[in-house]
């Protein structure tokens, strides 16, 4: 049932053409230029050394899945992701590789500043006041009283699970380096593997942010 939703959904994807893929590279390269107008006036280096330690995570993920993918498919014949393969039917194989790259460049990039995001809002997320590890989940974001605060810190909690979402391509890059059938077979699809991730993101959230609100 979940793999067939994930197959119909690429198809989807697949379908809206090569305009998509080209407005994904914008959102992407948009979004991290615009994460850095926001954080321009942030200089904790308790927000950036974070940070920058996810960045480079994140890279090591991206990088990996990127050349994972060309080892296994160098002519991108097998590329399941329906942005870059309709990269390649338009533009040809070299624009498809700077595509895969860049794209892969700017989501590391961005990884980083949603955490640094998350960290430098988080606030946003506390309650006014909380004795015990239930009243803090029943009175989260309970503190903030105008839209902006609201809406900043719903943004808060999508770009912890941004930054986070970026592990599952060193899964990505493990299946792609298979060689074994029976094993690959006996592995967690990738629908599922995304699910069993945002449950493990969401308790780590919940974590993270508890503890930052204990210290607070």
């Amino acid at each position: 049932m979940l793999e067939n939703l994930f197959f119909d959904l690429l198809s989807l994807l697949e379908k809206m053409g090569v305009w998509l893929s080209i407005l994904a590279w914008f959102t992407v390269a948009g979004g991290g230029l615009a994460m850095a107008y926001a954080l321009r006036r942030e200089r904790r280096v308790g927000v950036w050394i974070p940070a920058i330690i996810v960045s480079l995570v994140a890279l090591v993920a991206n990088l990996a899945d990127y050349f994972g993918t060309l080892q296994q498919s160098p002519d991108l014949a097998y590329e399941a992701n329906p942005l870059w393969r309709n990269i390649v039917d338009t533009f040809g194989l070299p624009v498809a590789r700077w595509y895969g790259l860049t794209g892969k460049l700017w989501l590391s990039l961005l990884a980083g500043q949603m955490f640094a995001f998350y960290l430098r809002n988080r606030h946003l997320l506390f309650p006014e006041k909380a004795d015990s590890f239930g009243s803090f989940l029943r009175g989260m974001g309970n503190r903030n009283k105008t839209l902006k605060d609201r809406l900043t810190g719903l943004f808060t909690l999508f770009a912890f699970f941004f930054a986070g979402i970026q592990l599952l391509l060193f899964y990505v890059a493990y299946l792609n380096s298979l060689e074994d059938p029976a094993l690959f077979d006996r592995l967690p699809s990738f629908p599922a593997a995304v699910v069993y991730l945002v449950i493990f993101l969401g308790l780590a959230f919940v974590v993270a942010t508890f503890r930052a609100f204990r210290r607070s």
